[in-house]
């Protein structure tokens, strides 16, 4: 019988936009899990309070512009560095944004999908060349559930060019499988519905009451909500799981 795999143990994992609600906790869940953790994030002040309190001998903590190869190259190389290997990336970091397409600023929309999809190419790029050839690694994209499905979320979900950016992640996450496969690389992605994090920006209890009665399960997602699933998609119980956008959204969209 086999025995299905669940460890992360000494696997070493950098996460983007780690100052940030779902980032940090997705550095808490690694963590927690035995994983050795590198968390960058464009904002230094950010990643600090979002860590704050966090102590490991397994973390390193970068201040990191996604937008920049050269940046990411290095933080890999000193991911490698301090412990041997980089096995899993998590393209975390993203901007909120709330433009429309034929009436938007266009260096805010050009901004958005800098941040928020050119930089998951780009990172995972950079990536893909330092991960073990042997053994591959592990993408994991953070898309969006409502805002990928277009227009008809915009005005809770972000602004149209936001919706795009995330839309787009979906379909790299794709296309990098294909691509990826052959280099034994799983790329996935997880879609979160709302979640109650510093980016909504709204109070939790504002939220729910204007949706909680569109959700199945009765309320908004959590950042913890969406890091477990994000280890999972790390260990080996998920070696034949490729290509894949999963939807965390307590059931507020159900695609089949």
């Amino acid at each position: 019988m086999t025995v299905l795999g669940f460890s992360i143990d000494g696997k070493t994992v950098l996460v983007t936009g780690a100052g940030g609600g779902i980032g940090g906790a997705i550095v808490q869940a690694f963590l927690a899990s035995g994983a050795n953790v590198v968390a960058t994030d464009a904002n230094i002040d950010h990643l600090n309070a979002s860590l704050s309190g966090t102590s490991s001998d397994r973390l390193l903590t970068l201040q990191v512009d996604v937008t920049s190869e050269e940046a990411i190259s290095a933080a890999l190389d000193a991911a490698i560095d301090k412990f041997g290997s980089i096995d899993v990336l998590v393209n975390n970091a993203g901007i909120k944004s709330g433009e429309s397409l034929l009436q938007g600023d266009k260096g805010k929309i050009d901004r958005t999908m800098e941040i928020n999809t050119s930089a998951v190419l780009s990172c995972s790029k950079v990536a893909v060349s330092k991960f073990p050839q042997q053994s591959g690694g592990r993408i994991i994209n953070i898309g969006s559930s409502l805002s990928s499905q277009g227009a008809v979320f915009n005005y809770q979900a972000g602004g149209a060019d936001y919706c795009l950016s995330k839309a787009v992640v979906h379909d790299i996450t794709k296309l990098l499988a294909y691509e990826c496969a052959p280099r034994k690389i799983n790329v996935n992605a997880i879609a979160p519905g709302i979640i109650d994090t510093p980016m909504h920006g709204r109070p939790r209890e504002e939220t729910e009451a204007r949706h909680a009665g569109r959700i199945p399960m009765g309320r908004v997602g959590t950042p913890e909500d969406i890091a477990g699933l994000a280890v999972f998609l790390a260990t080996p119980a998920a070696d034949y799981i490729t290509g894949q956008v999963i939807h965390v959204n307590g059931g507020m969209l159900m695609n089949g």
